[in-house]
């Protein structure tokens, strides 16, 4: 019973350390595409905005290339970041949280059945007891109908059967 209780709390261990570990996983991949983004942010802005200022600067004025030049970076790193943010965990997740479902109810079952045998022994307990007390309390009352008795209908029985052997 306490195997089952310590494999099945072990089972639980294990399902939620890989749930952490699928989790983080998850994470660190977020924050990759993040750092990413804005890694392409920071060059963006830097070489993409000085070749397309040049090429804006002549047909719309200095202002109005910069402010088209640093939109359109800051529209690519919007568009990084989402799908950086969009980011799940795959299917495996699913079967980590269905073993980690399946370990809590085994282990809900092993505590119920623990709780069962420890009340039994509880109830062994108190009949012991009051046995213990009506031996205390009346000796040969007691040693007449757990002794005397079976003794001496066990001597009748033998008693018929070598009659009947006979």
């Amino acid at each position: 019973m306490f195997d089952h209780l310590v494999r099945d709390l072990q089972v639980l261990q294990k399902a939620d350390f890989l749930i952490g570990r699928i989790w983080l996983n998850v994470l660190v991949r977020r924050l990759g595409l993040f750092a990413f983004a804005a890694l392409i942010a920071v060059f963006g802005l830097g070489m993409a905005n000085v070749a397309s200022f040049y090429a804006l600067e002549a047909s719309l004025g200095s202002v109005w290339a910069a402010a088209i030049v640093a939109g359109i970076d800051f529209v690519i790193a919007a568009i990084v970041l989402l799908a950086g943010g969009n980011t799940r965990p795959g299917p495996e997740i699913e079967i980590a949280f269905e073993v980690r479902k399946m370990a809590v109810e085994a282990l809900q079952a092993d505590t119920r059945d623990l709780k069962l045998t420890i009340e039994a022994v509880g109830q062994e307990l108190a009949s012991v007891k009051a046995n213990i007390t009506q031996l205390v309390q009346n000796p040969l009352d007691v040693a007449a109908q757990k002794l005397l008795i079976p003794a001496a209908l066990s001597l009748l029985r033998g008693m018929r059967s070598k009659k009947e052997h006979a």
